[in-house]
């Protein structure tokens, strides 16, 4: 049964080989839409068990309390030519700015609370910024030893704003509110010498989304360039180079699509799944494809060697997809999300890899064949 199924594609590919192609490029540009709906997943809380009671307090923590994700706002010395640069964290004018900087900030959608430390040196001092550095440094000093370790640094050159945020597991939102406090920060009177700088979850978070995403095309391009300069020196021909890596181009689309119909998102396992699809789908492609110029150096046309190509391979290509799609699926039952969604995205994007390299690639070794080399033989005479 499963032989006539693959001789039926192999004829259908052969005959209709635009046909063929075209069918797979409608499919692959519905799903390359689909891809753009793929979400990155950066909350380390989504990538635990949803059922640990760990998880689920968390969760009713921030539905009865607010958010508990925190922002630090780490205010610092830096170099400056300025020569009225603040040399000292405790500057009046830095406690000014934070005072300015909270105000401003409490006004974001978004954020529930802002404080800092310096706060207890505002109140000692009637509840006013003292004007000269003298006076700071008098209240400073006149504050209990595990009080004034919460203030500044030990050599006054840092403090912290502490920014709160209901956002919780609404990666859109906590997004949002840290682009908003950092065009806030932006737009306000940094006193020279003092630089702002982000830290803390929602922070390490953005940076995780953006490294993922470099990751993804970093990887799957140089995988792609690798792939491409083995193939050429084995085949040694540029047509038979490019030819096996386009059906599993088109197949690491589809999984694309796939993740993003399914609400699958791209977290730390999932990133490099471009890259492990070139490297394993290549092998199904460079085996029918070794197979089919076997079977044209015996005499056989273009139908037969076609025919042979993808019956023979095909079986043994089933078998090999089938086994690894199992081997994968196994993680599906892993206690970690994460790992879950590797198993699905993996056994997809194989069997992509398998249905790809049986239909489309006959095709386009058809088109090859018929229409691309007679032409170039052709240009060639002229």
């Amino acid at each position: 049964m499963i032989e006539d199924i693959l001789r039926k594609i192999a004829i259908f590919s052969e005959r209709r080989p635009f046909l063929m192609v075209a069918i797979i490029l409608t499919i692959t540009i519905l799903a390359g839409i689909e891809a753009t709906n793929v979400k990155f997943q950066t909350a380390f809380e989504k990538m635990l068990p949803q059922d640990n009671p760990v998880i689920k307090t968390l969760y009713e923590v921030r539905d009865n309390f607010g958010g508990t994700d925190l922002i630090s706002i780490c205010i610092k010395l830096k170099p400056s030519d300025n020569l009225d640069k603040v040399n000292d964290i405790r500057d009046p004018r830095v406690l000014k700015y934070i005072k300015i900087l909270e105000a401003d900030l409490k006004g974001i959608d978004g954020i529930t609370d802002v404080n800092s430390p310096v706060d207890v040196i505002i109140k000692r001092n009637n509840g006013t910024v003292p004007n000269d550095i003298e006076t700071v440094k008098e209240i400073y000093n006149s504050l209990p030893e595990d009080v004034k370790r919460k203030i500044f640094n030990y050599d006054y050159s840092m403090v912290v704003v502490n920014v709160y945020t209901d956002a919780g597991g609404d990666q859109k939102k906590l997004m949002e509110v840290l682009e908003e406090m950092e065009r806030r920060v932006e737009d306000s009177p940094v006193p020279p010498g003092v630089e702002v700088v982000f830290t803390g979850t929602p922070p390490m978070r953005r940076l995780m989304s953006v490294l993922m995403k470099k990751s993804q095309i970093v990887t799957t391009l140089v995988g792609g360039i690798g792939v491409l300069l083995v193939l050429f020196l084995y085949f040694r021909k540029p047509l038979s180079t490019i030819m096996p890596l386009i059906p599993i181009v088109i197949a690491v689309i589809w999984t694309g699509g796939a993740m993003g119909i399914l609400g699958i998102p791209v977290d730390m396992a999932t990133a490099g799944i471009g890259s492990l699809l070139l490297g394993i789908g290549i092998d199904y492609a460079i085996h029918l494809m070794h197979r089919y110029m076997e079977e044209r150096k015996k005499g056989k046309d273009v139908a037969e060697a076609i025919e042979t190509a993808v019956v023979s391979t095909g079986m043994a290509l089933i078998a090999t997809t089938a086994t690894t799609v199992v081997g994968f699926l196994a993680l599906v039952i892993a206690p970690l999300p994460m790992m879950a969604n590797l198993g699905k995205v993996c056994a997809l994007g194989i069997a992509f890899c398998m249905i790809c390299v049986l239909t489309l690639l006959p095709a386009l070794l058809v088109i090859e064949e018929k229409y691309i080399l007679p032409l170039l033989k052709g240009e060639g005479s002229r």
